[in-house]
């Protein structure tokens, strides 16, 4: 592929969609341009804001958390997978409020406690926990909002 027509398809993505720069590195490589190619498209790319990683990072980290209900665990794990700086990732995660982190977790324990049939308190805690742990909470915010919840619910 030429690298004009490379840069033409890239451009034109990125302004549809934010994209990170690994994205991007990877589907150039794909396409088999020279190294120098691919470092020339790359700085064309990063000068004129068409990829701009701590801008892709709190998209990312915001639109998970809303649309998704993931924990801050879940958000870095995966932002560490697009090859994200972790000082970027952190800062992205300070846009999440504490309050609203919290509520969305006792809500999503609560969603799912509705579709649990268990009696034994251990292991609804338990399964719970599971749950809560799988989607990307931490172990200090599932214990507060598990306690909330059980101590609402007797």
């Amino acid at each position: 592929m030429e690298t004009e027509k490379a840069l033409q398809i890239i451009m034109g993505q990125c302004s549809r969609k934010e994209c990170c720069s690994s994205d991007i590195l990877e589907k150039l490589q794909k396409w088999e341009l020279p190294e120098k190619e691919i470092t020339k498209i790359m700085e064309i790319l990063y000068r004129h804001q068409f990829i701009d990683d701590a801008r892709y990072a709190r998209s990312y980290a915001e639109d998970k958390f809303r649309f998704n209900h993931w924990g801050k665990q879940k958000i870095t794990q995966m932002l560490h997978r697009k090859k994200i700086q972790p000082e970027l990732i952190d800062k992205a995660l300070l846009l999440i409020e504490p309050s609203t982190y919290q509520e969305e977790c006792k809500t999503l324990l609560a969603q799912k406690m509705t579709t649990l049939h268990e009696t034994d308190p251990y292991k609804l805690k338990a399964k719970l926990f599971r749950y809560g742990a799988g989607r990307g909470f931490d172990f200090d915010t599932l214990h507060s909002c598990l306690s909330q919840l059980l101590s609402e619910n007797e």
